[in-house]
């Protein structure tokens, strides 16, 4: 049997390990056991059950990340719209304060204007020929027969006649007439009307006023005036 050559040499070869101190060995797996754990540790391919556990991980962060990220993107557009916001108010708030210049007229001066001749107030003179205005009071037809005409003669005059001596002229008679004084008697007989050749009739009358009894005058004038007026032809 052909023998090792280092058996030769050195002799034959135990093949026992040595045995080695229990104390030794266990700081030498205890420094095993922390080397091996300072080690990353690198999922292999056939290690699925870490690989969806680190996905797990991941997608579980990632939800729980998405609301806040949500929420703080709301609160920063809630934040500038509110900076918006105040800013508008606060500029129309500033408009609106602004005093805006008010424009400012000065009276115009107004030329004071005569009055022309037609303006100036005039006192109005009496008409000597206007009737003056007086109650007329109840009233009574009276007829005229020879024109063919009617009247309303005021009762103010009490009993009345009358006389047309040439068909032109009617003169009357009444007792509100001959009470004129005795310096106005002409007058009792001068009071009437005159019939014109338009139809249309005409109040005759004293020329002068009765100085004695102007009122008078004035009342028989007034009632004979309106009397004429309402002589209509048939």
């Amino acid at each position: 049997m052909t023998r090792d050559p280092f058996e030769e040499l050195f002799g034959p070869q135990d093949d026992t390990p040595s045995p080695v101190p229990a104390r030794e060995r266990l700081a030498h797996e205890q420094a095993e056991r922390v080397r091996t754990a300072q080690l990353p540790r690198t999922p292999r391919d056939g290690d699925g059950v870490g690989q969806r556990d680190a996905q797990a991980a991941r997608g579980d962060r990632k939800s729980r990340t998405i609301p806040w990220i949500v929420v703080s993107a709301v609160a920063v557009l809630a934040i500038v719209a509110s900076i918006i916001t105040v800013s508008l108010a606060r500029a129309n708030q500033s408009e609106a304060e602004t005093p805006q210049p008010t424009a400012t007229t000065q009276p115009t001066p107004t030329a004071t204007q005569e009055p022309t001749p037609s303006e100036q107030p005039t006192t109005e003179t009496p008409d000597p020929n206007a009737p003056p205005k007086v109650e007329v009071g109840p009233t009574a037809e009276m007829r005229i027969g020879p024109w063919n005409a009617t009247s309303q003669f005021s009762q103010k005059l009490g009993p009345t006649s009358f006389t047309i001596p040439d068909n032109q002229n009617l003169i009357l008679s009444s007792n509100l007439l001959n009470s004129f004084p005795d310096s106005c008697a002409a007058m009792r007989q001068e009071w009437g009307v005159k019939k014109l050749e338009s139809g249309k009739f005409e109040l005759l009358r004293p020329a002068k006023r009765c100085a004695a009894a102007p009122e008078l005058y004035d009342e028989v004038w007034g009632l004979l005036d309106a009397w004429v007026g309402t002589i209509k032809a048939d």
